[in-house]
């Protein structure tokens, strides 16, 4: 038996919702003899206050003083990046989505998918992703997905993005590269998706006309793009590529641009001294003994002295001469080979894209087989957020421009400089002993990402005191690294810390939510990855992520209104102590929705829910996310062990009273309340 279809995002039914035979417990208030309500009877037994939620109409104030605005679809999104056809979501022969994941999407409510990814596509270019597939190039991964720096495929455009993202009514966040890409290539992606194609010179951004090439490329209708970020997690050590090593550095040449030296002394990057070829900046080359070698440097462009008179930007000192070895001994730089000895120690550099040549034998000497090579440069000169985020409004200004770096050190060194949202990443990682994979201290730990958000909403506040000026606020990513279990992000533990983190999300007015990610090819030993939103290829399947998602999808359109909760159960972790019941309710005209996640992995807590208004007695839909334990997940041989359950209960004079069953995310619709929201 299906739900209502109000029940489901978009007015689509569950395809694996069923009702149990044995339907969730109908209160009897009133009746001779029985006690009021489960909630009073639980008190009396245990002698503990009884738990009350009170749901109101007024609307929910963040902490920074503004009232959140509408639940956007966009609440439900995910990282969709590009290598592998998506990773297995598209099928390229047909060029279509893969089989069932359309689907799939539809049911989860996915709305807004941001591509080509997050560090993965750290020095994509969309240029090399559109046109005829058989004249496409490579890419470079930036990391994680497909090995750091690797040769990668550009099978999965924007163009592919954007036909699986209109199939399921859906939107585009677009990620642009901070790395390898300037501010005019930025604008050059702004001008493909959104400009106009009418064959008449409508280009923004001079040179190529862009929208037409996209018109060609067979769809002459502006994409629309609305929100694009600028970088991914530029603040990690590990993503800083070109960027300084030393933090503070690195804020102000992501913020203004600047130069770096390049050297094998760099902790993380310790071969960015080598020299490359192609797409590939994994491989150290060494010389083969041919005439006329080249080679690039891993990032473009390249810095010379005298550069950096007068020039914008952060950098480490003044710049200086390339260094380059060849089996050891300094060459020489010069500007042209023609006209040099046989034997000459000599290359040149193209600034622009870092490639060095070396002679044929006649003019200028041949590096011999197997010589090892190595450049120490400056990379340079490059641009920031603030140039990027200027070149990319001129083309389109309807468009909002991100940062990538969404902590609180970037709102306080940008200040009252103008900036249109910002993207933070919320993740919990493990602590020191390893005990986060203790199911108590994850719930802990989506306290304190609530904790995080409302802290950036605060500080914009500080330097935006309009709040019709103050940036929006993105989660681009969420949810957890390096947990150690094998399939512990798909496990229904995972998804109640998920559930509780959307919950802080809605209160906190986030624009954008972006869970990592749609989806991953089998691992290593072909078996399916079950921690991503639909699992893996050719076996899709509806995660416990995916049904819990997909129940936030029907808040979209509605108002996070206030919600309290009294004689709420304390839990205790290792990390600290955390509520059972995490409550977050919204309205949409007469309909009011409360979102709980019981947080209890061992009990029920039965709870009166109290609606504004007098007098309300009516049909109440049930929807309950739920598996046998914490440890439950779904994957292709056991796709039902979370699922979805729908019930009908009555409320009785406002009030309904439920048993909220341990380790379960239960939504309520209530309707009939026959005043707008916000009074």
């Amino acid at each position: 038996m299906f739900g209502n279809l109000e029940d489901s995002p978009r007015g689509r039914p569950h395809r694996s919702v069923r009702l149990p035979a044995a339907a969730v417990l109908i209160a009897l208030a009133g009746v001779a003899g029985l006690p009021s309500s489960p909630a009073q009877a639980h008190s009396e037994r245990t002698g503990t206050a009884a738990t009350r939620i009170t749901v109101s109409q007024e609307r929910y104030v963040t902490t920074d003083g503004r009232p959140v605005g509408e639940v956007p679809a966009a609440i439900v999104g995910a990282n969709q990046r590009w290598p592998d056809d998506g990773k297995g979501i598209w099928n390229s022969a047909a060029g279509r989505a893969a089989d069932g994941i359309v689907r799939l999407s539809e049911q989860a409510g996915l709305d807004m998918l941001r591509y080509p990814g997050g560090t993965v596509a750290n020095l994509f270019d969309f240029r090399r992703a559109i046109g005829p597939q058989d004249q496409r190039k490579c890419q470079t991964s930036g990391g994680f997905a497909n090995g750091r720096f690797a040769s990668t495929d550009s099978r999965f455009g924007p163009d592919e993005n954007e036909k699986y993202v209109r199939s399921i009514g859906g939107e585009t966040m677009m990620m642009v590269s901070a790395i390898n890409q300037s501010a005019a290539d930025a604008a050059d992606f702004v001008e493909y998706m959104n400009a106009p194609a009418d064959g008449k010179g409508t280009n923004p951004n001079g040179g190529v006309n862009w929208g037409d090439v996209r018109a060609r490329n067979g769809h002459p209708k502006p994409y629309g793009i609305r929100y694009w970020e600028f970088g991914n997690e530029p603040y990690l050590v590990g993503q800083h590529y070109w960027w300084s090593g030393e933090a503070t550095a690195r804020l102000q040449q992501f913020i203004e641009g600047g130069w770096q030296r390049q050297t094998a002394k760099d902790a993380s990057y310790q071969d960015n001294d080598g020299l490359f070829r192609g797409c590939d900046l994994a491989t150290r080359r060494q010389g083969t003994g041919e005439p006329n070698q080249e080679y690039r440097v891993r990032f473009a462009p390249i810095a010379l002295p005298g550069d950096d008179e007068g020039a914008a930007g952060v950098g480490d000192g003044p710049i200086a001469e390339p260094v380059l070895r060849v089996a050891g001994s300094p060459w020489q730089r010069v500007a042209s080979l023609a006209g040099q000895a046989s034997d000459a120690h000599v290359y040149t550099v193209g600034k622009a894209d870092g490639i060095v040549r070396f002679g044929d034998g006649t003019h200028g000497a041949v590096p011999p087989a197997g010589a090892s090579l190595s450049i120490e440069y400056t990379s340079g000169i490059h641009q920031g957020y603030v140039a990027f985020r200027k070149a990319m409004k001129a083309v389109d200004p309807s468009i909002e421009v991100c940062s990538g770096w969404g902590r609180p050190e970037f709102v306080e060194a940008m200040g009252s400089r103008p900036y249109d949202c910002l993207g933070t990443h919320s993740y919990s990682t493990p602590l020191a002993d390893g005990t986060l994979t203790r199911y108590g201290n994850l719930q802990v730990a989506a306290a304190r990402r609530d904790a995080d958000l409302s802290d950036l909403r605060d500080r914009m506040a500080r330097h935006f005191p309009d709040a019709a000026t103050r940036p929006d606020l993105l989660v681009t990513e969420y949810g957890t690294l390096n947990t150690p279990a094998p399939a512990y992000e798909a496990r229904l533990a995972h998804v109640l810390y998920l559930a509780a983190q959307v919950a802080g999300q809605l209160e906190n007015d986030v624009r954008v939510s972006i869970n990592s990610n749609t989806a991953d090819l089998p691992q290593d030993d072909g078996s399916p990855d079950p921690a991503n939103l639909f699992g893996s290829p050719p076996d899709f399947l509806m995660t416990g992520r995916a049904h819990m998602l997909g129940l936030y999808a029907t808040m979209a359109g509605g108002h996070v209104v206030k919600s309290a909760v009294t004689g709420n159960p304390a839990l205790t972790a290792p990390a600290g102590t955390y509520a059972a019941l995490r409550v977050v309710s919204t309205c949409n005209g007469g309909v009011i929705r409360t979102m709980v996640v019981n947080r209890d992995a061992e009990h029920t807590v039965p709870a009166d829910v109290a609606l504004p208004g007098k007098g309300v007695t009516g049909t109440v839909s049930v929807s309950t996310v739920n598996g046998a334990s914490v440890e439950s997940y779904n994957a292709p041989d056991h796709p039902r062990d979370i699922s979805v359950r729908v019930s009908r209960e009555k409320a009785d004079q406002g009030v309904l009273s439920h048993e909220f069953e341990p380790h379960s995310v239960t939504l309520l619709r209530f309707t009939g309340q026959g005043r707008a929201c916000g009074s």
